[in-house]
């Protein structure tokens, strides 16, 4: 099975513009997202894709392999989905190019799932969450996942509200996931659904067409970065590891 690691990385972020190019301890952003996923043996290549000549000019100096893509992709898989257009593979793993804590163990741990689960249109990490705060803030993506591992929902709002089982953990999607490419064929070819369009999540479109998403669920300091504040606490994690 032919596996290409892609790794969105839109430079006019609308929170926090410029963020691939953020330094992370003398280092980009992207580069260090690159990096990681480089040390995954199932990929046969990994490459960003991004809107910005800015970007595409750091990769090529520090010799990671970048497509410019359209400026006008709304998500990241359809980003992703574009470079799919160019490069021939059977799983996509989309790789968001602001989660540089993602481990190459829990990519590689993604495609070992995705081989070994044939019902799975596609498979996603996910975890628990560690601070609260977090749980609230509805620019993280909260999951319902079923006793078999696979996604039920997505939403901003903390899903499923525990009533009954008081100690039930709440889980939150981590920004790595692998498409099949007929699935992401699907993505591109089917127009957002209600939901998609009311929580602002592409990946509903596959639920909402009946498609399965199998789950991966990893115990890891992963976060995005949405925020100057997040880069801040993302370097102080990178200057202890160093």
């Amino acid at each position: 099975m032919k596996t290409v690691g892609i790794i969105p990385a839109r430079y006019a972020s609308s929170r926090f513009p410029g963020k691939p190019l953020a330094d992370i301890c003398g280092k980009p952003m992207v580069w260090r997202v690159y990096q990681e996923a480089m040390k995954v043996e199932e990929f046969s290549e990994v490459i960003v894709a991004t809107e910005s000549r800015l970007v595409a000019d750091v990769c090529e100096k520090l010799n990671v392999r970048v497509m410019i893509t359209s400026d006008t992709h709304p998500t990241g898989t359809d980003r992703a989905a574009e470079v799919a257009g160019r490069v021939s593979a059977d799983l996509y793993v989309v790789i968001m190019g602001d989660e540089p804590l993602i481990t190459a163990e829990d990519e590689r741990r993604l495609i070992r799932s995705m081989s070994s689960e044939g019902n799975a249109d596609a498979v996603m990490l996910a975890e628990k969450f560690k601070y609260p705060v977090d749980a609230v803030n509805n620019t993280t993506i909260k999951l319902a996942i079923n006793d078999e591992g696979f996604l039920i929902f997505m939403s901003r709002a903390a899903i499923p509200y525990p009533k009954d089982a008081l100690d039930y953990s709440l889980y939150k999607n981590v920004g790595c996931y692998a498409l099949r490419k007929e699935a992401l064929d699907f993505f591109l070819r089917t127009k957002p659904g209600n939901i998609e369009r009311a929580e602002g999540i592409e990946l509903l479109r596959l639920l909402e067409n009946h498609r399965k998403i199998l789950t991966v669920i990893i115990d890891s300091e992963s976060m995005a970065v949405d925020t100057r504040k997040d880069l801040e606490r993302i370097r102080k994690i990178f200057m202890e590891r160093e």
